[in-house]
């Protein structure tokens, strides 16, 4: 059933959605209608004649995906989703920035149906976008869907000028040109108006020459023109190219006195400018929260045209399911992916060389994987040989051929990230992504939207410390430990061997939200006391001690683990009892019953407590206290062997021991 909206109709919509975004914004006494009254025109046209969706199933895994990167617009997001049908009432509306509302001042993941992602911090949207995109042309490819057309779902950002100036949306889009990703459409409300005032004081790129050269199909259109509109995304959904559509609009059009300047941007319009800007549009202004009926009307029957349309793909799913009934059965375990219930045991069975450097134990676990999670996808910023995340047998992601499983992001870490959060959020993927520790700096704030989200991706970062040696400070990491563990639903895991390795991994596909695996680039001696079982529990006990009085309780992660154990030999030969826990991750341990907690390390005695890491201690005396000794690395390493630099801050069994035993 075919249903299009006719220039009245759209009318309609695009007034209901100012109608609402000025009330609400007024209500809330705070919020962004510039986007709003601007860009009404193209989110009608968007949501009544060019998205495939089914509000009464929002997770369709054929819908077409709606991204507003431009998150502070959220009222023109939120108005569309309840006039389409979605569980957003007029009351979610009354409701914009309260406490516990759908309707939060940007879009968040998992609060609002038809919601597709948290946006605000702009740029990323784009890469998510990019990343959504990316993962319904694997997987298209992976199940061989093509011809079905089972899989052909389009992604549709809406992006203004603050987006397109942040560089991350400069990675992203190069590598969505570079793979071709026709599914891909973005639409830039280019009103040439930012926060702070006209962009030509600040951005004065040609934008169309700019993606052009990375391989869009670039349109120009007048933004407030329904059929311009129109026309360009019909183009969009025939090119074989990803798409930017420059729409030319009016920022808070029809305000009188504030449209087309940065004053509409991010400020309540106040009564008087609000009843101009209605009486402007035709909206009655005795009627707040007023709705068009045509416009209710037009999407009550939209809705049930959607509905039928998702109810035919079931149908033609399910022909192809009879006739592909393993690859079906693939496909149903990658939407909501499955592990086998003994995977610890498996892992425990696999081979792993002893005395691998964590980075390379770590890629053995994941050949292993790849077999065990077709879902299962890696990817590096160039550094694939190096930090160990190719798939041996995965193949390679490459323009028009995208069932390989491993993706060559090039130097683009922080768009790296959010894509990956976007393959995760396609839902059919688990997406693990690689580079040096010290490097996460540049993804750090697209892991925290994904630790917001609560997404799978799973972060592999190897060169953990100062000992990777001889590259330097620059590349040596001191800080990002700390910070990665100051960052709320991410799990950080540093595994001491090949053991732990095997249970890091384990815990990482299990906890929910992303994770983020430290490894080394030295060798980790294999550790016969270590266990793999416990890294699930974040810390356990690896040396009891001579006594059950102990006088110290040593405190170790990675590969300061066998350090640890070492001095703790040399302790005990000189009388004293020590106790010895592996505390692979913070988050995990700090989960544990308190009564664990407590007998892992001793808080029933006096002991002296000592930790063992070879980054900042920053962190550190929630476990040692504050009379605890840190031996920690406290500042910017340097450029040297290894052995020199164990030598040089005291991370050696005889510094170490004489470290105690003055401290104590």
């Amino acid at each position: 059933m075919s249903l299009t909206a006719n220039h009245f109709v759209l009318s309609e919509i695009a007034k209901s959605i100012r109608s609402l975004s000025i009330d609400a914004v007024e209500t809330a006494g705070c919020g962004h209608p510039g986007l709003p009254l601007g860009c009404a025109d193209i989110v009608a046209v968007l949501y009544a004649n060019g998205l495939r969706q089914d509000p009464s199933t929002p997770d369709w895994i054929n819908r077409d995906r709606f991204v507003l990167s431009a998150g502070h617009g959220s009222m023109v997001l939120y108005s569309a989703l309840h006039l389409s049908g979605f569980d957003v009432s007029l009351d979610d509306i009354k409701a914009f920035r309260k406490l516990h509302s759908k309707t939060p001042g940007h879009p968040e993941y998992r609060e609002t149906p038809g919601v597709e992602t948290t946006t605000g911090p702009l740029g990323q949207g784009i890469a998510m976008a990019v990343g959504m995109a990316l993962g319904l042309k694997m997987n298209e490819s992976r199940y061989h869907l093509a011809s079905e057309h089972l899989l052909d779902a389009k992604v549709y950002v809406l992006a203004g000028d603050g987006d397109l100036m942040e560089g991350i949306s400069s990675e992203a889009s190069s590598f969505a040109g570079h793979l071709s990703l026709n599914n891909l459409v973005i639409i830039y409300d280019s009103n040439d108006i930012c926060l702070d005032g006209p962009i030509d004081e600040c951005f004065t790129e040609d934008v169309q020459k700019r993606y052009e050269a990375y391989g869009f199909d670039v349109q120009v259109i007048d933004g407030h023109s329904f059929d311009e509109i129109q026309n360009s995304l019909d183009h969009a959904k025939k090119s074989d190219r990803p798409s930017l559509i420059v729409a030319k609009t009016i920022i808070g059009k029809g305000a009188p006195t504030v449209q087309g300047t940065s004053d509409v941007h991010g400020k309540c319009l106040g009564s008087d400018e609000a009843a101009c800007t209605k009486k402007f549009h035709n909206i009655p202004s005795d009627m707040p929260f007023w709705v068009s009926d045509a416009a209710y009307e037009y999407f009550s029957q939209k809705k049930n045209a959607q509905e039928l349309l998702r109810r035919e793909w079931e149908v033609a799913f399910g022909t192809w399911t009879k006739k592909n009934p393993e690859l079906a059965l693939d496909l149903v375990g990658s939407t909501s992916p499955s592990l086998p219930l003994n995977l610890l045991e498996i892992l425990d069975r696999l081979e792993i060389k002893p005395n691998f450097p964590t980075r390379q134990s770590s890629n053995a676990v994941q050949q292993a994987l790849g077999d065990l999670i077709p879902s299962l996808v890696v990817g590096s910023a160039d550094l694939s040989c190096s930090d160990n995340t190719l798939l041996k047998s995965g193949g390679v992601v490459k323009p028009f051929q995208y069932a390989g499983r491993n993706i060559k992001y090039g130097v683009r870490e922080f768009a790296m990230a959010a894509i990956s959060s976007g393959l995760a959020l396609q839902g059919m993927t688990i997406p693990v992504c690689g580079t040096f520790l010290t490097f996460s700096d540049y993804m750090k704030n697209a892991i925290r939207l994904a630790a917001l989200m609560k997404v799978k991706v799973i972060y592999h970062f190897t060169h953990d410390s100062v000992f990777l040696g001889e590259d330097g400070p620059t590349h040596q990491p001191v800080e990002h430990l700390a910070g990665l563990r100051a960052m709320p639903g991410l799990t950080v895991i540093r595994p001491a061997d090949a053991h732990e390795v095997r249970g890091a991994w384990a815990a990482a596909l299990t906890v929910e939200g992303p994770v983020a695996l430290i490894l080394t680039r030295l060798t980790a001696p294999d550790l016969t006391v270590t266990s793999s079982a416990n890294v699930g529990r974040g810390g356990y006990v690896v040396h009891h001690g001579a006594n059950p009085r102990v006088d110290f309780c040593l405190i170790a992660t990675g590969s300061e683990v066998d350090l640890a154990l070492k001095v703790a030999k040399d302790l005990e030969s000189k009388g004293h009892s020590v106790r010895v826990v592996s505390l692979p991750s913070f988050e995990l341990f700090d989960a544990q019953p308190k009564e664990y907690r407590d007998e892992v390390l001793l808080e029933t005695q006096k002991v002296k407590y000592v930790s063992l890491e070879a980054q900042s201690s920053f962190g550190w005396h929630r476990y040692v206290g504050r009379d605890g000794i840190c031996i920690s690395v406290d500042h910017f390493g340097a450029s040297a062997p290894a052995d020199q630099l164990r030598e040089e801050y005291g991370f050696t069994v005889e510094a170490a021991v004489a470290r105690i035993l003055g401290d104590a």
